[in-house]
């Protein structure tokens, strides 16, 4: 009876030392998780409105605020990807950083493959119809009393 008791607290206790060492290891895996602030910016220094701010190969992310700035909470060794249209995407290791700035410079061959139509906008290459453009010069040396006459 006695070894049958002793038996029973033993389990029990290795049962309880699992349990901790489980609840421990859960915790330092959300010790690891920094909460990183940062700015994006272009060259010029001024902040980039609605850029996003993605965590590489996950779905967590956001877009940055109307003074360029964001908050995204993070492993601290992931990496996080900032893209907006017109500029090149940048790739930035967050390495236990907590606050970082980044500059996003254009990238002038995407800019050349949009074309404003309507009320929306879609690539050259999407487009079907014609196509024509009407310069200054084309314009001035077009009679007619106003704008709309001249095109």
């Amino acid at each position: 009876m006695y070894m049958e008791k002793s038996l029973r607290l033993r389990s029990f206790e290795h049962c309880y030392l699992l349990v901790l060492i489980g609840l421990f290891a859960s915790l330092s895996a959300f010790a690891q998780q920094i909460t990183v602030k940062g700015f994006v910016k272009d060259v010029a220094g001024e902040p980039i409105i609605g850029a996003s701010v993605v965590q590489t190969k996950s779905t967590n992310g956001t877009i940055t605020s109307l003074e360029g700035d964001f908050t995204l909470l993070v492993p601290a060794n992931a990496t996080i990807t900032v893209s907006f249209i017109g500029y090149s995407t940048q790739i930035i290791s967050i390495d236990g950083k907590k606050s970082i700035v980044v500059v996003l410079k254009e990238d002038a061959k995407v800019l050349d493959e949009v074309v404003v139509v309507g009320y929306g906008t879609m690539k050259k290459s999407d487009l079907t119809g014609a196509v024509s453009s009407v310069g200054q010069k084309d314009l001035k040396d077009a009679p007619g009393a106003h704008l709309g006459q001249a095109i």
